[in-house]
C-alpha cells in the first residue's frame, strides 16, 4: 500500500479507536472504575421482566408471550425480544460489543451511525468524525441515556443512518443505498420506539418529496421512479424483518389506552372515541421560544433540578437572609438544586441543547448547500420542531392529532425535537464542507458573513434580552413555602425576585458563551478559506471548539458523581418483607402501598403485582385502576391510619387475588388480606349490563363472591342465574408465562370468574380438550361456563401475531442481512480495485 492510498485509508482506520476513546472519556466511571448510572427506566425494565426471563432459562430460551408479575397479566410480547435470525447479533456490533443497555454503548452506537451518516452524505471523513462526537454530546440525548431511555436513544440513532441510506440511493450508489437503508430501517424499527420512528417518517417523506419536485423541475421523472421505487421495496423489506413485532403492536394497541376510549366522562361520552387524551398527549409541548435552547443551553433555565451559580442574585439574597456562612455552606452543597426551569412542561432533565457551533453551521449550510439538500432538509427541521411545539402552535398539531392516523398514539411531542437536532448537523457539516472545497468561490465569504449575522445577531439580542425576559414560574412561590418553610410574603416575594434574576443571570451568562463560540468558529473557517490557516489545522480547532463545547455543557447533566457502585439488578435486594411474603408458595397477588403502587415495577421483580411499569397500560386496567382500584386504596389507607385495616368492600382489590399488602420493607410491615377471592371461583349469579360504563359502576355496589357483572351486549351466556354448590371447587393445576390449567368439580352447571385478565388475541381456551369461548367478567376479568362434573380447563397463549409473524420475520431477515453483506462487500472490493 503506497503512502497516498495510507493516507486516504487513515480516517476510516482511527475513526472507531477514537469514538472507543472519547467513550471511555466521558464514561470513564463505567468503563474503568466499574461504576453503574442508577437509571430509572433501566431499573423498572429489570423487575417487570425478572419473572419471564426465569422463564426462558428454564425453558432452553423460550420467549415468554405474557407477562404474570406486573398489572395481574400482560401481554410479554410487547416488552421481550423476538428471534429474528442473524439480525439479532447486529445490534451488538453497532454498539461497539459493549453491554447492550449501557450507557457507553447508547454513547458509541450513536457516534458510529452518525459518523457513517455524514459519510453517506458525502462529508470528509476527518469531519465526520467530530459532527459524530458532536451528535453523541447532544443533551437532549445526555439526559435520555441517564434516565435510562435506552430504545428511545437506539432508535434516534439508527434513525440517522436511515436518512443516510437515502442520500446514497438517490445519488444513484442503488445497490448500497438499497443495502444499507433496509439494515439501517430494519434496525430502527427493531429498537421498538414507534414514536421516534413516526416522527422520522415526516423526515424521510420530506426528503422524499423535495426530491419529487426537483425531479419533476428537471425532467428525470422516470429516474425518481426508479430510485423511489428502491426506497419502497427496500421499506418493505425492512417492514417485513419486524413482521411479528409491528403485527402484534398493531393488535395490542386497540385494546390499550392508545386505543378506543370505552367510558364516559362527567361531561361527555367518549366511547369508541380512538387514542391519548389530547390535554395528556400535549403536556410536554416545548415553547417555541423554548426551540433556542438549541443555540443557549439555559434559555429557559435549564433542567427542573439546577444548582445555583456561587455569587449569583440567589446567593446574596440568602446570605442576606440566612447569613454568609449559612449561604456558603447551602450553596455549595452538591446535592442542592432548584428548578432553574420555567418552561411549558411539567419539568425536565435538561434542555435540548445541539451547539452554538452547530446552529452557526446549519445556518451557514443553509446558505452554501444545494437547493436539492438545503430545501428538504430545512424544511424537516421546521416540521419537527412545529410538532415539538405542540399545544403551544394548536392549529397545526391539534389538527394532526384529529385527523392524522396514529399521531393521537403518543405522548411527549418534545420528543420531535431530537429528529431536528438530527438533520441540523448533517445540513451544518454538510455546509462546512462545502465551504472547505469552494474556499476559492467569491460568494462564500459572503455566505460565510450572513450566516455570522443571522446567528451572532441572534446571540447579542439574547443577551439584550435576558434582563427583560419573563422568567418567572407558577409554581416559585410554593417553593419557596414548601421546601423552606418560609411564610413571610415580603421574604418569600424576594426569593422569587432573586430566583428569576438567578435565571436570567444564567441565561446572559450562556448567551455570552454561545456568542464567543460562534465568533471564533468564524474567524478560524473565515482564515481557512482566506489561505491563512491550513484546512486540517482548521478542521482540528474546530474540533476542539465543538467537541469543548458540547462536552462541558454535556456534564452539567451526566457527571462520574452520579455513577455508584451497584448496578440496577442489585437495587432490587430482597427485603424483609418481601422474604415475609415469598414463605407463602401458593398462587396470590401484591399490592405495595410504600411506593407508586401503580406506576413501579419493582415490586414485580420478586412477586405478582397489580402494578407496573409500561407507557402503554391495557386500556380497561387503567379504567379500573382510575374507577376502582384508586379508591380501595384510599380507603384501605385510611383504615390503616385507623389502625383496624380493613379489606370489607374493596372489590377490585379482592378480586384480583391481592393476599398481601406490603407498607414498608419490616417483616412487620406486610399485611394479609382475608378476603382475597383465590385464583378462581363459582358464582351464583350474573348480573348483565350492556354499556361499559354500567359494567365498571356495578363493581363496587355487588357481591363479587356470589355475583358477576357481565356485559350480555358483547358476551353469550346461557343463563343469569345457576344453582348454589358450596361443595364446588377449582384448583390452580400448573401456572406460567404461556400456559394456565385448572381443575373443576362441581355438582352443578356454574360460571367460574379467574383473577386473570381477559385479553381477547391469542388465548386458546379449552375443556377437557374442547375448544371453548371465553366471557370477560367484572369488566376486566375472565369467565367460562363449566358443566358439572370433573374438568380439566386450560388457557394456553397462543398469538398468531408471533408465531406467524416470527416466520415472515426470520425469511426477511436473512434477506435484508444478505444483501447487506453483499453490497458493503462489492463496495469494499471496488474501492480496493480503485
Amino acid at each position: 500500500m503506497n503512502k497516498f492510498s495510507v493516507q486516504k485509508a487513515l480516517p476510516y482506520l482511527i475513526a472507531i479507536p477514537i469514538f472507543y476513546l472519547v467513550t471511555t472519556l466521558y464514561f470513564q466511571a463505567e468503563m474503568l472504575d466499574g461504576l453503574h448510572l442508577p437509571q430509572g427506566d433501566v431499573v423498572q425494565f429489570e423487575g417487570m421482566k425478572k419473572f419471564s426471563e426465569a422463564y426462558s432459562e428454564k425453558h432452553d430460551g423460550e420467549p415468554p408471550l405474557w407477562n404474570v408479575s406486573m398489572f395481574s397479566g400482560f401481554p410479554e410480547y410487547l416488552i421481550s425480544s423476538i428471534e429474528d435470525g442473524p439480525l439479532r447479533y447486529i445490534p451488538s456490533i453497532t454498539k461497539g460489543l459493549l453491554s447492550g443497555e449501557s450507557t457507553a454503548s447508547v454513547f458509541f452506537l450513536c457516534m458510529t451511525m452518525f459518523w457513517l451518516t455524514l459519510l453517506c452524505f458525502g462529508v470528509g471523513p476527518y469531519l465526520a468524525i467530530i459532527g459524530a462526537i458532536a451528535f453523541a454530546l447532544n443533551t437532549f440525548f445526555i439526559v435520555s441515556t441517564e434516565a435510562g431511555h435506552m430504545t428511545k436513544m437506539w432508535a434516534i440513532a439508527y434513525a440517522s443512518i436511515v436518512l443516510g441510506g437515502m442520500s446514497l440511493v438517490f445519488r444513484r450508489k442503488y445497490f448500497l443505498g438499497f443495502a444499507v437503508f433496509a439494515m439501517a430501517l430494519t434496525l430502527q424499527l427493531r429498537a421498538n420506539h414507534f414514536q421516534i420512528t413516526y416522527y422520522l417518517i415526516f423526515v424521510c417523506l420530506t426528503y422524499v418529496v423535495s426530491e419529487l419536485i426537483f425531479a419533476v423541475r428537471e425532467g428525470r421523472v422516470s429516474s425518481f421512479v426508479k430510485t423511489g421505487s428502491i426506497l419502497l421495496v427496500a421499506a418493505l423489506l425492512a417492514g417485513l424483518t419486524q413482521t411479528g413485532r409491528i403485527w402484534m403492536t398493531k393488535e395490542y394497541s386497540k385494546y390499550s389506552t392508545r386505543g378506543a376510549r370505552e367510558l364516559s366522562t362527567e361531561n361527555e361520552s367518549v366511547e369508541g372515541k380512538d387514542g391519548l387524551d389530547k390535554e395528556y398527549a400535549f403536556s410536554w409541548s416545548e415553547g417555541k421560544m423554548e426551540t433556542l435552547t438549541l443555540m443557549v443551553p439555559y434559555f429557559y433555565g435549564g433542567g427542573s433540578q439546577e444548582r445555583p451559580l456561587k455569587d449569583g442574585p440567589f446567593s446574596k439574597v440568602l446570605a442576606k437572609v440566612a447569613g454568609q456562612q449559612q449561604a456558603d455552606r447551602l450553596i455549595g452543597d452538591e446535592n442542592f438544586r432548584l428548578p432553574m426551569y420555567f418552561g411549558d412542561q411539567p419539568f425536565t432533565a435538561g434542555p435540548v441543547y445541539m451547539g452554538a457551533i452547530i446552529c452557526f453551521l446549519f445556518v451557514l449550510g443553509m446558505f452554501v448547500l444545494d437547493n436539492r439538500y438545503r430545501w428538504w432538509m430545512l424544511s424537516a427541521t421546521v416540521i419537527t420542531m412545529m410538532i415539538a411545539w405542540g399545544k403551544n402552535l394548536e392549529w397545526f398539531n391539534y389538527f394532526l392529532f384529529d385527523y392524522l392516523p396514529g399521531f393521537n398514539k403518543f405522548r411527549t411531542v418534545a420528543m420531535a425535537l431530537s429528529l431536528s437536532a438530527t438533520v441540523m448537523p448533517i445540513a451544518g457539516f454538510m455546509g462546512l464542507q462545502k465551504v472547505l472545497d469552494n474556499s476559492s468561490d467569491q460568494e462564500i465569504t459572503g455566505k460565510l458573513f450572513k450566516a455570522l449575522y443571522i446567528t451572532g445577531g441572534l446571540g447579542v439580542v439574547l443577551i439584550l434580552a435576558a434582563g427583560m425576559m419573563n422568567t418567572g414560574a407558577p409554581n416559585d412561590a410554593a417553593l419557596f413555602q414548601r421546601s423552606f418553610g418560609i411564610n413571610d410574603p415580603n421574604m418569600i416575594k424576594q426569593f422569587v425576585n432573586a430566583l428569576e434574576d438567578e435565571r436570567a443571570a444564567l441565561i446572559r451568562k450562556d448567551a455570552i458563551r454561545s456568542l464567543v463560540l460562534i465568533l471564533l468558529s468564524f474567524g478560524v473557517i473565515w482564515f481557512a478559506i482566506k489561505g491563512k490557516l491550513r484546512h486540517q489545522l482548521a478542521i482540528l480547532i474546530l474540533g476542539v471548539l465543538i467537541v469543548g463545547d458540547l462536552w462541558l455543557v454535556a456534564k452539567r447533566y451526566l457527571t462520574d458523581d452520579q455513577y455508584v457502585k451497584q448496578d440496577s439488578k442489585a437495587v432490587h435486594q430482597m427485603t424483609d418483607a418481601d422474604k415475609a411474603i415469598k414463605q407463602d408458595d401458593s398462587y396470590y397477588r401484591v399490592m405495595n402501598l410504600a411506593g407508586n403502587t401503580f406506576t413501579e415495577a419493582r415490586t414485580s421483580y420478586f412477586h405478582h403485582s397489580i402494578g407496573g411499569y409500561f407507557a402503554a397500560k391495557m386500556r380497561r386496567y387503567q379504567d379500573l385502576i382510575d374507577r376502582q382500584l384508586t379508591s380501595d386504596q384510599q380507603r384501605l389507607i385510611q383504615s390503616l391510619r385507623d389502625g383496624q385495616p380493613s379489606f370489607k368492600g374493596l372489590n377490585g382489590i379482592n378480586m384480583l387475588n391481592v393476599k398481601y399488602v406490603k407498607i414498608g420493607n419490616k417483616a412487620t410491615d406486610v399485611i394479609m388480606n382475608p378476603m382475597a377471592m383465590e385464583h378462581a371461583w363459582f358464582v351464583k349469579e350474573v348480573v348483565p349490563v350492556n354499556s361499559p360504563d354500567e359494567e365498571i359502576t356495578l363493581l363496587g355496589q355487588i357481591d363479587l363472591e356470589t355475583q358477576a357483572v357481565v356485559d350480555t351486549d358483547k358476551f353469550v351466556i346461557s343463563k343469569t342465574d345457576f344453582v348454589p354448590d358450596s361443595t364446588a371447587t377449582v384448583k390452580l393445576a400448573h401456572f406460567d408465562n404461556r400456559s394456565v390449567k385448572y381443575e373443576s368439580n362441581s355438582k352443578a352447571d356454574g360460571l367460574v370468574v379467574f383473577s386473570e385478565i381477559y385479553y381477547p388475541e391469542g388465548w386458546e381456551v379449552k375443556i377437557d380438550g374442547k375448544e371453548v369461548e371465553m366471557v370477560r367478567a367484572n369488566y376486566i376479568l375472565r369467565a367460562l361456563e363449566v358443566p358439572a362434573g370433573k374438568h380439566e380447563i386450560t388457557f394456553d397463549f397462543k398469538p398468531e401475531s408471533y408465531f406467524v409473524g416470527q416466520k415472515i420475520t426470520l425469511v426477511a431477515s436473512w434477506i435484508v442481512f444478505l444483501c447487506f453483506v453483499g453490497a458493503i462487500g462489492l463496495a469494499v472490493y471496488q474501492k480496493t480495485k480503485e
